[in-house]
């Protein structure tokens, strides 16, 4: 099997002249470059904006959740807690026969107010 060899070779045939043609041609680049990188500052500012108000929004949502959570959680102990007057009904069982003879005496003061002389 024959090899064969290629060269290649790369040559800069660019002719950067005087130095003082080349650092402006990089002076006008960076010029013309600027314009980009002010938008792209620009757009970089708007971004981190948003995030930082999203960020701010959920922050609040979920303090206004904590604090909603722990109102309702104070309502529930205090409705659920046991007072003076549980206390007593919880002590105070009425068993059947007292319970009619309670109904009893509440209908004959019912009666004894109503009826007119």
């Amino acid at each position: 099997m024959e090899t064969e060899t290629i060269d290649i070779r790369v040559e800069d045939r660019r002719d950067t002249g005087h130095p003082v043609t080349a650092a402006i041609a990089i002076g006008s680049l960076a010029t013309m470059q600027q314009p980009a990188l002010l938008s792209d500052l620009a757009f970089s500012n708007h971004v981190v904006g948003n995030d930082l108000g999203a960020k701010s929004q959920l922050a609040h949502q979920d303090a206004m959740n904590r604090l909603r959570q722990g109102i309702v959680a104070g309502a529930v102990a205090r409705v659920q807690g046991p007072g003076p007057g549980t206390a007593r009904a919880a002590v105070d069982v009425l068993t059947g026969n007292a319970l009619a003879q309670e109904i009893a005496d509440l209908k004959a003061a019912v009666d004894a107010f109503g009826t007119r002389p």
